[in-house]
C-alpha cells in the first residue's frame, strides 16, 4: 500500500459545488492534517531507521552467541579428546611401566590429572563466558522491547488526538434537531407579528 505523503494532502483539490464546505474552513484544517501527518511521517522514518539499527545489533548478538557455541562444543570435544588421550596414556603407562619404581607411576598420573584438570578449567571459562553473553543478551532484548513499547505508545496517542472530522460530522448531525412543518408555520406567524409595528409606526413618522 502506497501512503500519501504531506505534499500529496496540501496539493489535493476538491471539486467546488454549490452549497460546498467553505474553502478556508477546509484549507486551514488541510494544513493542520498536513502538519500532524507529516510530524507522524518522521517519527514512521525515526523508528524504521531505529528499528534497522536494533535488527543489526540483534544479528551481531545471534552471530555473536553462534561463534561462541561453536568455541563450547570445539571446546567440549577437545576435552573430551585430551581427558580419552589422557586417560589412554595413563593406562599405557602404567602397563608399560607396572615393572618400573612407584615413583615414576605416579608422575604418569599427574601428569594426566593436569591435562585433564587444564581442559576442565578451560571448559568452565568457555561456559562462564557463554553465561554472561547470554545474560546481556537478554538485557538488550528487554530493553529493546521497553523502547518499542514506548515509542509505540506515543504514536497511538499521537494517532488518538488528530481530529476526527467524521466523527465530529456524526456527532453534529445526532444533536440536530429537525424542525417540522407545525414549526415553521409558528415561526412565520411570529416574525410577521414583528413586523406588523414596523409597518404601523411609518405613517406616524411621515
Amino acid at each position: 500500500m502506497i501512503l500519501l505523503t504531506p505534499m500529496d494532502i496540501h496539493n489535493k483539490e476538491f471539486k467546488r459545488s454549490f452549497r460546498g464546505y467553505n474553502e478556508d474552513e477546509i484549507d486551514e484544517f488541510l494544513d493542520q492534517v498536513v502538519n500532524d501527518y507529516e510530524k507522524l511521517f518522521r517519527e514512521n522514518d525515526k523508528l524504521k531507521e531505529e528499528t534497522a539499527r536494533l535488527r543489526k545489533e540483534s544479528e551481531s548478538y545471534q552471530e555473536r552467541e553462534k561463534s561462541i557455541n561453536d568455541t563450547l562444543l570445539l571446546a567440549q570435544k577437545t576435552a573430551q579428546e585430551v581427558t580419552d588421550n589422557a586417560r589412554q596414556s595413563a593406562a599405557d603407562m602404567k602397563e608399560n611401566a607396572a615393572k618400573e619404581c612407584e615413583n615414576m607411576r605416579q608422575e604418569a598420573e599427574m601428569e594426566a590429572q593436569k591435562k585433564l584438570d587444564e581442559a576442565t578449567s578451560r571448559v568452565r571459562a568457555i561456559v562462564s563466558e557463554y553465561d554472561r553473553l547470554v545474560r546481556e543478551k537478554n538485557q538488550f532484548l528487554r530493553k529493546v522491547k521497553l523502547t518499542m513499547e514506548s515509542e509505540l505508545a506515543v504514536l497511538n496517542q499521537t494517532i488518538n488526538e488528530l481530529p476526527n472530522p467524521e466523527a465530529e460530522e456524526k456527532a453534529r448531525a445526532e444533536v440536530s434537531v429537525e424542525v417540522t412543518p407545525q414549526e415553521r408555520e409558528s415561526l412565520g406567524q411570529a416574525v410577521a407579528q414583528e413586523e406588523v409595528p414596523d409597518e404601523q409606526a411609518q405613517p406616524q413618522e411621515a
